[in-house]
């Protein structure tokens, strides 16, 4: 499941980046038309934004874009980390997961509900 290589833009981005860009998939719980969306996403903000904060902000906001909400409480969100050094444990809803490289940053790309715990629960 690990993919790696240097990027290919796509028409679907809209975007031309301006220059190459290696990734690599580390780990992936994502189906594979969501690994590649998570993948041109991360590619465009890397080429964009130099502030790990604005990458991070910038690949949350367009995966919510394209994979928006019900809008139900019980729906989870997305979460993104980014960062050439950092350590993390997350839960993620089921097949909602992705880890990758992209030139030197780590990105983790995961769904999950606001709460871990249930309204009411006493």
């Amino acid at each position: 499941m690990a993919q790696q290589g240097v990027d290919e833009p796509q028409e679907q981005t809209g975007y031309q980046l301006q220059r190459q860009h290696y990734y690599k998939i580390i780990t992936s719980y994502m189906p594979e038309s969501f690994e590649q969306d998570a993948v041109q996403i991360a590619l465009v903000a890397v080429d964009k934004y130099r502030q790990l904060k604005d990458i991070a902000f910038h690949i949350k906001h367009e995966y919510d874009k394209k994979y928006p909400g019900s809008g139900k409480a019980t729906e989870g969100v997305y979460h993104c980390i980014v960062g050439k050094s950092f350590a993390s444990a997350v839960s993620h809803e089921t097949r909602q997961f992705i880890h990758m490289k992209v030139d030197t940053y780590h990105v983790i790309l995961w769904k999950s509900k606001d709460t871990p715990f249930t309204a009411g629960a006493e």
